[in-house]
């Protein structure tokens, strides 16, 4: 065999395997563009009103729940996504949730759970917490 048919022929192995690979390829992206969209969950808060969560409330502990809380907790957050993750993305809002206890949420607060830090009583004093828990609590179990 001659040195340009060796040449050749060390070629044509990659050129073909990458010929495969683009065609396989190709075929997965129309598989993926006729995939059904994923479904992305009930609607959350939009950012705009999260930062002003509770604000104006006469209700001190959503006051405080926004002021404290609704950074990770209210709308498309770090809480919120991991809650979603973990748990049906319907009760990822914890301002929406009517199976809350405060017994457990100032549990969770003080001692954290999972990917939240616990939380000490310089940055929400027990009154605070006490106030934020009734709120979350009060669609709950008594």
């Amino acid at each position: 065999m001659s040195a340009l048919a060796k040449a050749a022929r060390g070629v044509a192995s990659p050129l073909l395997a990458a010929g495969l690979l683009l065609a396989a390829m190709s075929g997965c992206s129309e598989k993926a563009a006729e995939a059904p969209a994923k479904p992305t969950g009930p609607a959350m808060m939009p950012q705009s009103q999260v930062v002003m969560f509770g604000a104006g409330s006469s209700q001190e502990g959503e006051r405080l729940y926004g002021e404290k809380c609704a950074f990770c907790h209210a709308g498309r957050n770090t809480g919120t996504i991991m809650l979603g993750r973990r748990l049906d993305p319907a009760t990822a809002e914890l301002h929406k949730r009517t199976d809350l206890q405060a017994d457990y949420v100032k549990a969770v607060v003080r001692n954290g759970l999972v990917n939240m830090p616990p939380l000490s009583r310089v940055e929400v004093s027990d009154e605070e917490l006490d106030r934020i828990a009734a709120r979350l609590a009060r669609n709950g179990r008594k």
